[in-house]
């Protein structure tokens, strides 16, 4: 099932208390920042190796300047508010941004809202109000293709063009590639529609992972000897296509493997899309409970099966498969 549509923000506070250990989430309240910083800034979609890439060179020079390391980004992404027509889906939504963030052992996050009068503002007036006003950047990491402003007229020229004037350095990294592929958030969105979970997990330098909500479901899986924890993921999500996938399972601190389903179960008639997991030699009640799932492997397309015994037979073959797969 789909969670129902909320701005994302509204969130924040929660997650704040749920990550305040390891992340510090700095919001527009909180301007100006109280210390100055080196940033980099992007919507940074998927936490892939390019971003992590930007992110280590942002430690580097906060150690070399002796200021806080912070990464600046965006909700919601931008192109939703620009090009809603597009019906974009999130590699990372904003709760597993935050929680693959704190696993990279990030400190500090500038999360701004995404608005249109955002959209409207100039890149001097964006460079002069937030990098240096508000958010104090003494440097500036960045992709090699960074735009921004109105009109996306900011980019890199620009900024080592205003550098001196507003005292920072400015550091622009270079693509980073992979088996002769650029490393992007739209690369790997291409592989996540086509199913192809293993290029896209080495592009991302991990798992693909998509959280949710245990919620309860018809309880088919138990009946027929594989019970399934039915998730409650959110819509702007990107899932790949319908079948069933090798992924690991991680609940609290266990983790576990797991047989995902992702589609209509046309065995049993459905007509909406669901999304529940067969956690291997797991019988505990976790109603309520968020889980974290990594996808490993597609194995297989959603069939119809004539019966139910024919399903329950090709599910022992797809639990062998899985558990050589993850061994």
């Amino acid at each position: 099932m789909l969670l129902d549509h909320t701005i994302q923000f509204i969130y924040l506070i929660v997650f704040s208390i749920f990550w305040r250990e390891r992340l510090k989430i700095y919001t527009p309240k909180d301007f100006p920042l109280p210390f100055e910083t080196v940033i980099t800034i992007g919507s940074f979609d998927g936490i892939h190796l390019a971003h992590k890439a930007l992110f280590e060179e942002t430690k580097k020079l906060a150690h070399l300047l002796n200021v806080k390391p912070v990464v600046v980004s965006f909700d919601p992404h931008p192109r939703m508010v620009l090009f809603p027509e597009s019906n974009l889906k999130l590699l990372t939504t904003l709760e597993e941004k935050l929680y693959l963030l704190s696993l990279l052992e990030i400190e500090n996050l500038v999360l701004i809202p995404f608005t249109k009068t955002l959209s409207e503002l100039s890149h001097d007036l964006f460079v002069q109000e937030y990098i240096v006003d508000k958010i104090k950047a003494k440097g500036i990491i960045v992709g090699f293709n960074f735009r921004f402003g109105k009109f996306r007229k900011g980019d890199v020229d620009y900024l080592n063009k205003v550098a001196k004037k507003y005292n920072f350095i400015v550091k622009a990294i270079p693509p980073v590639m992979l088996n002769g592929v650029i490393i992007s958030s739209s690369a790997i969105r291409n592989l996540i529609e086509k199913g192809n979970i293993e290029s896209a997990n080495e592009l991302l330098g991990r798992p693909y992972l998509i959280m949710g909500k245990v919620i309860k479901g018809k309880g088919r899986g138990k009946e027929i000897g594989y019970p399934t924890a039915n998730l409650e993921v959110s819509p702007l999500k990107l899932l790949p296509p319908p079948g069933v996938y090798a992924v690991w399972v991680i609940l609290n601190k266990e983790k576990l493997k797991g047989a995902l389903n992702i589609g209509k179960k046309p065995t049993f008639g459905e007509k909406e899309i669901s999304i529940e997991v067969h956690i291997f030699n797991f019988n505990k009640n976790i109603y309520g409970e968020t889980l974290k799932i990594e996808l490993i492997k597609r194995i297989r397309d959603e069939k119809k099966f004539p019966s139910i015994e024919e399903l329950k037979n090709q599910i022992e073959k797809d639990c062998k498969l899985i558990d050589e797969i993850l061994h």
